[in-house]
């Protein structure tokens, strides 16, 4: 019986991918300008990914779960600090911002500095990414995605296959984040 148990178990193992097992554990870990914390994204095992957490850990070890993400639909593949070390802002399914205070871990924004998309992927992404030296305001370029029907020979049998097609990107702009309009803020414990 016990050879069956671990025989099943292997095999479910085997059939799930990495990033359903949660791996890497960290796939994103990036230190403060003056070395006192790191902040980083945690992935969670999950059948269906992305499952991931935003946490800070302070120099003497102790880490703090900032948030957890909306699974399956909310990933983080950027994290930038302020020069200063004060802020630290993740960038949350490549168009929303959240932004920590570096030393308290209070959340200081969350929500879309470009234009507010609630498409799952989000229509409207930020690129090239940075905080201000005191975290007060971001620069970026936003760009904007849409989805075409892919072309008959890598289409199925229903049509609904669709990639994303490229619609350019804006200037180099900044933003101060006390300006972002209200409606494009996150309502307070709601991640999306």
């Amino acid at each position: 019986m016990r050879h069956v148990l671990l025989a099943a178990i292997t095999s479910l193992l085997l059939a799930c991918d990495a990033a359903q097992l949660g791996w890497p554990a960290v796939p994103l870990r990036v230190p403060s300008p003056d070395g006192r914390a790191v902040a980083f994204v945690r992935n969670h095992p999950d059948i269906d990914p992305p499952n991931q957490s935003l946490w800070l850990q302070a120099s003497n070890g102790a880490a703090t779960e900032l948030t957890r993400l909306a699974p399956d639909a909310d990933w983080c593949n950027l994290i930038v600090w302020s020069a200063d070390s004060r802020r630290v802002a993740f960038l949350v399914s490549d168009a929303i911002l959240y932004v920590y205070d570096g030393r308290s871990q209070a959340k200081v924004f969350s929500g879309f500095v470009g234009r507010r998309s609630w498409d799952q992927p989000p229509r409207y992404t930020l690129q090239g990414l940075a905080l201000s030296s005191d975290g007060a305001s971001v620069t970026f370029r936003e760009c904007e995605h849409t989805w075409r029907p892919n072309p008959p020979e890598r289409q199925n049998a229903r049509g609904t296959r669709v990639h994303r097609a490229e619609g350019g990107c804006s200037d180099t702009r900044s933003v101060a984040l006390d300006d972002v309009p209200a409606l494009n803020l996150l309502a307070p414990g709601r991640s999306r």
